[in-house]
């Protein structure tokens, strides 16, 4: 197997596995991850912030699974989608560990879109 197909099968799968991971734990323990919710969100559309934060961890359950079919011009758009959900993520966060984090996963999105 070629490297570059090794690096696209590796990011491929950290990437799902980091988004799956954080989408489920929005289910499973979302106390940890509601003061992650811009203030701003709560009441938008309507909606309290718990309503939004399973509608994010819809979204990044959706993004992984989708990001493993294995079909380069959807896995493009897909990582396109997670690296604008990072981009809105630190516009949020400020700067801390998590966005020291964000900041590595959103390049880690931008490599594998550059290798598809």
């Amino acid at each position: 197997m070629q490297r570059k197909t090794i690096a696209i099968i590796l990011l491929v799968l950290g990437l799902a596995f980091v988004f799956g991971v954080f989408g489920i734990g929005k289910f499973q323990d979302p106390l940890l991850w509601i003061g992650w919710m811009p203030p701003w969100m709560d009441g938008f559309l309507g909606l309290p912030a718990s309503s939004w934060l399973r509608i994010t961890g819809i979204g990044e359950i959706l993004l992984a699974i989708l990001l493993l079919i294995p079909v380069r011009a959807l896995q493009r758009i897909i990582v396109i989608f997670m690296s604008l959900h990072l981009l809105a993520v630190l516009t949020q966060t400020g700067w801390n560990d998590i966005a020291v984090r964000d900041i590595g996963l959103l390049l880690s999105c931008l490599s594998l879109l550059f290798l598809l």
